[in-house]
């Protein structure tokens, strides 16, 4: 049950506000490029994020995985009771969960900056965990995004 409550919780913890890219430019005289090339970056709104967040949900009710694939960042990382997985480890964790019914509560939208979030909330669930019934679930989960051309969880 533990477990089943923290793949819940975790799959959606994606940390696409890690580290830059290592062939990202570093150097100070590079720095004020870097944020004027941001400076064109949206600012996500709090029912923007939200609905994201939802839509993530839906392609993992819908079984859309290449879907929910498209909406993690590519260096994404989600750390869950078992370990830290990779995107590719994600969405194998997230093809073992069948969520019926998932109901949202208790939204929280944190900024960081102009193009980076974190939103958190929880979510009552039921459903199948690897083809097994599991019993009404509560998590509270989480995801960091940050815009990269698109945004990326």
């Amino acid at each position: 049950m533990k477990k089943i409550l923290m793949l819940v919780s975790m799959l959606t913890v994606a940390a696409a506000c890690a580290a830059p890219p290592p062939n990202q430019p570093t150097l100070d005289t590079n720095r004020n490029a870097n944020i004027a090339a941001n400076t064109s970056a949206p600012t996500v709104s709090e029912a923007d994020a939200i609905a994201r967040e939802k839509a993530i949900w839906d392609t993992i009710s819908q079984k859309d995985y290449e879907a929910f694939a498209n909406m993690l960042a590519e260096d994404q990382v989600e750390v869950a009771t078992d370990g830290v997985h990779d995107k590719a480890g994600s969405i194998a964790g997230v093809k073992q969960f069948e969520p019926s019914e998932v109901n949202f509560s208790e939204w929280k939208f944190l900024p960081i900056d102009k193009d980076a979030f974190i939103v958190v909330y929880t979510a009552a669930s039921k459903g199948k965990y690897q083809g097994k019934p599991f019993p009404p679930t509560t998590a509270r989960c989480s995801s960091a995004c940050r815009y990269r051309s698109f945004w990326a969880c």
